[in-house]
């Protein structure tokens, strides 16, 4: 039975995979494609799994066996969470040591300590859940149902949650380094915090220099610069619009004032996004889009733009490094919060099976 479960899961593999590299062709900033390639990744330590047990059942002579095939299933959450452990403390390494640097340069806030919270998470849970687990299989006690099942959707839930988190971070990075098509009319620049003098922070500056390199290479390429449209309102702090400042910067930098539109009522990502196409559509309604923001921001502003029919590509300034780290939580929390119905509803479908698989076990 083993031969068959393996089969059938290289057969779900195949079909994933089609499915990942056809969205993402389609549209590269869709949560459906985390959620893709979070199956991917476990089906990915499932099949090693699986391949073990097949060796292990032909070498040995086992019969076929539709109870040990439950078996390998229904474990396959504990051995998921379990094999990612050293990931899951690696990465609760790299993030403790970004957050300790963060807390010291950016402050102490709660968004700054997502990070270590999450890996401190992950680390303990799955300690906890290997002890559960070894201490229930070498108990003398016949375990019962409801504990051992309550143990094993604990597993899930762990294995669940890290498959979004490595899905989240791998599509992030794959986003942050997208390049778009050299086709560009516009370049939609998302603002964010200015200095009080009306000077650009590094970050903000980072993403107009991201924009102004796009477009070097685009003219190289085709002969034609998008046009930049600075996009960002004034703050309760701030002395001018971080759409205005982002023009003085532009000129200063060589751009013609006729080649800048500046959208200066947006607030949020969602207005940049939705206030520039409004003024770009007044020009040039089949207009072909791009944007820059933050690597880290690239996905979740892609997402945005498609929830509200925009087509655009984004291009990702880079940040230092203990920054992003953390952003890149931040993003995996927005993710979870954002799809947030569908995410219970599959919880919901594989706890309802994980008991049908334990009620047959019993």
């Amino acid at each position: 039975m083993a031969g068959v479960l393996l089969i059938i899961t290289l057969s779900i593999m195949i079909i994933t995979t089609c499915y990942l590299i056809a969205g993402v062709k389609r549209n590269l900033y869709q949560y459906e494609n985390i959620r893709r390639l979070g199956l991917l990744i476990f089906l990915s330590v499932f099949l090693v799994w699986d391949a073990v047990n097949f060796v292990r059942d032909y070498n040995k002579g086992y019969p076929p066996s539709f109870y040990i095939m439950v078996m390998d299933i229904k474990s396959s959450v504990a051995i998921f969470a379990t094999s990612m452990f050293p990931v899951a403390f690696f990465v609760s390494i790299m993030v403790t040591a970004s957050n300790v640097n963060l807390l010291l340069k950016e402050g102490k806030t709660w968004k700054n300590m997502l990070g270590l919270l999450l890996g401190g998470f992950l680390c303990i849970s799955t300690i906890l859940m290997v002890y559960g687990i070894e201490n229930q299989t070498y108990s003398n006690a016949f375990p019962s149902l409801m504990k051992d099942y309550l143990l094993y959707l604990y597993a899930l839930f762990i294995a669940y949650l890290e498959c979004i988190l490595y899905g989240t971070i791998i599509m992030g990075l794959v986003a942050a380094e997208h390049i778009p098509r050299f086709d560009k009319d516009y370049m939609i620049i998302l603002g964010c915090q200015i200095r009080k003098d009306g000077g650009l922070t590094p970050l903000l500056k980072s993403r107009v220099d991201k924009a102004l390199e796009f477009a070097l290479m685009q003219k190289d390429e085709i002969g034609k610069a998008p046009v930049f449209v600075v996009s960002g309102g004034r703050g309760d702090d701030e002395s001018i619009s971080e759409a205005d400042a982002m023009r003085n910067y532009l000129i200063a930098s060589g751009i013609e004032d006729d080649l800048i539109i500046a959208e200066t009522r947006s607030q949020n990502t969602k207005e940049n996004i939705r206030f520039s196409t409004e003024l770009i559509k007044k020009e040039n309604e089949n207009a072909r889009i791009a944007f820059s923001t933050t690597n880290y921001h690239v996905f979740r502003t892609g997402n945005i733009a498609c929830e509200m029919g925009i087509d655009m590509e984004g291009i990702g300034a880079r940040t230092k490094s203990y920054f992003w780290i953390n952003a890149f939580i931040r993003e995996f929390v927005a993710t979870l919060i954002s799809e947030k119905k569908k995410h219970m509803i599959a919880l919901g479908i594989f706890a309802i099976v994980l008991f049908l698989l334990q009620l047959y076990v019993y």
